[in-house]
């Protein structure tokens, strides 16, 4: 028995170097199957307990001798990296400034977003906690906007069809069997949103991506859990602030996206995975000089 993946069916395999090991029995304190015990004083593994090793890395991150390896499920010793140094690290202060800095930004300089860049924003993005590893979630990294154009009108092409079909007598009709909420959803912002985005182009106005130079687009496997991309996608968002550049969450694209086949197979998408959330990026056009508090609706606490 092991957790699903959408490339690997097999449990990790993990290894102690019995000449390397102090029994400090650190592993198996952290690891979260089980897999790694300690018996009679002894670290043992147990590969069949639970759901096996997952492939987590955390017993070989804590081993102070290097004594664990953990192999399989797309890990290896090899991707063990260097603690950063506690002084390099974000404290709260330093975290807090970062997020009140982070607006939504839809309109940018006409300045490309260098792919050196992209590629250091996924690479920070990867770091997020997409459920349980490995991870299942995918990104596509859309770098000019060129191909940002033609991703957002093959989008619209899907938007006329959808307007086509979703006329508002049928909605009327559909009522009773939507529930309000979704109802109210459908008619008073899907297709009004719809709308504005095919009247937009045909004015030639970019309003679903806002002439962004560059977008990345998170999808996940059947095997993953919905919540993981859009995980990913806000530490990526966060990276890419703390480069200075402004971003925006777009959910509008991924649903039509999902529907075209030959635009995921253009993208790279695998057939299974589910385009979840894109965020365009770009250099802002214009500077905010103020930041203005959020608040959740509601905050409760839980007496004794």
């Amino acid at each position: 028995m092991t957790v699903m993946h959408s490339l690997y069916r097999e449990s990790g395999k993990v290894e102690i170097d019995p000449n390397a090991c102090s029994q400090c029995g650190a592993c198996a304190r952290i690891c979260p199957t089980e897999v790694l015990a300690m018996d009679n004083g002894e670290i043992c593994v147990h590969p069949d307990r639970s759901f096996g090793c997952i492939a987590c890395g955390h017993c070989m991150m804590v081993c102070p001798n290097k004594a664990v390896t953990v192999t399989g499920r797309g890990i290896s010793p090899e991707d063990l990296l260097p603690m950063p140094a506690p002084e390099n690290t974000a404290g709260a202060d330093e975290l807090a400034a970062l997020m009140q800095t982070r607006r939504s930004v839809r309109r940018f300089s006409d300045r490309p977003v260098d792919g050196e860049v992209l590629d250091r924003i996924v690479e920070m993005a990867a770091t997020a906690p997409m459920g349980i590893p490995p991870w299942d979630v995918g990104c596509v990294t859309i770098r000019t906007r060129q191909e940002v154009k033609k991703v957002a009108k093959e989008v619209i092409k899907g938007y006329q069809g959808f307007l086509k079909i979703f006329k508002p007598w049928l909605l009327t009709i559909m009522r009773p069997f939507m529930g309000k909420a979704k109802y109210d959803m459908f008619a008073h912002f899907i297709r009004p949103l719809a709308q504005s985005y095919v009247q937009g182009h045909r004015q030639g106005r970019d309003l679903l991506f806002y002439d962004a130079p560059a977008v990345l687009i998170f999808h996940h496997s059947p095997y993953a859990d919905p919540p993981d991309a859009m995980i990913a996608c806000t530490y990526a968002m966060l990276a890419a602030e703390s480069l200075h550049l402004g971003t925006t969450m777009i959910g509008g694209a991924p649903p039509i996206i999902q529907r075209n086949k030959s635009l995921c197979q253009t993208l790279g998408i695998p057939d299974a995975n589910t385009p979840s959330i894109a965020l365009i990026i770009g250099h802002p056009a214009t500077k905010f000089q103020h930041t203005i508090q959020r608040r959740f609706t509601s905050v409760s606490n839980m007496s004794q």
